[in-house]
C-alpha cells in the first residue's frame, strides 16, 4: 500500500482516511475533509437561527402593522386605504407564508424522511397574529382613538356661561370648559329605561341656579351617562358627578345612544316643567382638555402593551416550537 509523506497510509482512490498507520483517529480528519463535519454543522446551524429569527419576527411585526393602522389617524382620516393595506398586508404575509406551508406539506407526504419545517408555524402564527391585530386594533380604535380625533376635529369653548348660550350656538363644540361656578343640576335629572339605563342631568352656570324651576329659558346643556342612575328618583351618579371642581365637559360620541337621551330630557321637561329645545349631550370631566388628552394617553398605551404582550406569546411559542423540533430532528431544522 502506498504511503503519503507523513507516513499514514493512502488509499488512491477515496482520498485520505483519517485512520493513522498505528490504529487511530487522527485529530485532523475533519478539517482535511471540507465537505463533511465542521463546516456542515456551522451552516445548518445559521440556517437554523435564520429560521427561529424569522418565526419570531415575521407574525409579530405583521401584528404591529395591522394594530397600528386600525388604532390610529390613518384608519380616522382615510378608512378605505387603511382596508386596502390591511388585504395587502394579509396577502403579501399570511398568503406567501402559506403557500410555502403548503409546499413543505407536500414534499413531506411525497418524502417521508423531509425534515421539520418552520414554513408551516410562521403561516398559522402569521394567521393568528393578523386576526388578533385586527381585533387589537378595532378594539383600541372604538375605545380611545377615535373619540379622541373626533374630539380634536371639533370645536372647543372656553369660560361658557350656560345661561347666555343655547344649544343653537354650540352645535360644533366637542369640548366646553364652563365659567366657574358651573355645576350639574342634580334635583332635576332624570333617566330613561330601555335595557339600559340613560341618565341625563342639565347643566347650570350659577346665576341661573335662582328659581331655576320656573326658568322658562331653554336648557339645553346636558350630562349623560348609562346605567348611573335609578330611573325612578333624582340619583344621577354618573362619572364626575362628585367632584366639586369639575367645570369641563367632552362631547358624548355614542350616536346610538343620542334617541334615548333625547328621550330622557322629554321626560325631565314633563316632570319639572322645563325646557330643552337643541339640547346636547357631554360627559362631565373635571377639564375638557386633560379628558381628551387622556384618550390619546390611553390608546398609545394600550398599543405598546398589545405588542410588548404579544412579542413575548410570540417568543414562547417560537421556543417551544423549536425545542420540539430539536427533539424530534435531532437538532437539524429547516
Amino acid at each position: 500500500m502506498p504511503y503519503g509523506g507523513t507516513g499514514n497510509p493512502v488509499n488512491a482512490s477515496k482520498g485520505y482516511s483519517g485512520i493513522a498507520y498505528d490504529g487511530k483517529r487522527d485529530p485532523f480528519a475533519a478539517a482535511a475533509q471540507p465537505n463533511r463535519g465542521f463546516f456542515m454543522q456551522a451552516q445548518r446551524k445559521r440556517m437554523n437561527i435564520v429560521a427561529i429569527l424569522l418565526s419570531l419576527f415575521v407574525p409579530w411585526l405583521l401584528f404591529c402593522f395591522v394594530d397600528a393602522v386600525l388604532s390610529f389617524s390613518i384608519h380616522y382620516r382615510q378608512p378605505l386605504l387603511t382596508y386596502i393595506l390591511i388585504v395587502l398586508v394579509f396577502l403579501g404575509v399570511v398568503g406567501t407564508s402559506s403557500v410555502f406551508a403548503a409546499q413543505a406539506v407536500r414534499k413531506k407526504i411525497s418524502d417521508p424522511t423531509y425534515q421539520p419545517s418552520w414554513y408551516i408555524f410562521i403561516a398559522v402564527t402569521a394567521l393568528f397574529a393578523f386576526c388578533f391585530g385586527l381585533y387589537a386594533g378595532g378594539y383600541n380604535f372604538e375605545t380611545n382613538m377615535q373619540r379622541y380625533y373626533s374630539l380634536e376635529s371639533l370645536a372647543e369653548y372656553n369660560d361658557i356661561d350656560t345661561n347666555a348660550y343655547l344649544g343653537q350656538q354650540l352645535m360644533d363644540a366637542g369640548r366646553i370648559n364652563f365659567k366657574p361656578g358651573t355645576t350639574l343640576d342634580l334635583g332635576r335629572s332624570m333617566g330613561f329605561k330601555n335595557h339600559d339605563i340613560y341618565c341625563v342631568a342639565p347643566i347650570k352656570s350659577k346665576a341661573g341656579a335662582v328659581d331655576s324651576a320656573s326658568s322658562t329659558s331653554s336648557v339645553d346643556f346636558w350630562a349623560v351617562g348609562k346605567n348611573c342612575c335609578s330611573g325612578v328618583s333624582a340619583d344621577f351618579h354618573c362619572a364626575g358627578f362628585s367632584d366639586p371642581s369639575a367645570l369641563g365637559v367632552i362631547r358624548s360620541m355614542h350616536d346610538e345612544d343620542r334617541a334615548f337621551y333625547r328621550l330622557a330630557v322629554q321626560q325631565a321637561e314633563a316632570t319639572y316643567k322645563m325646557t330643552a329645545n337643541h339640547p346636547l349631550f357631554f360627559e362631565w370631566v373635571h377639564d375638557a382638555d386633560e379628558a381628551t388628552n387622556h384618550l390619546a394617553t390611553k390608546g398609545y398605551t394600550n398599543y405598546m402593551l398589545c405588542i410588548a404582550s404579544y412579542f413575548m406569546l410570540q417568543g414562547f411559542f417560537t421556543a417551544v416550537v423549536a425545542l420540539a423540533f430539536s427533539k424530534l430532528a435531532g437538532g437539524a431544522l429547516n
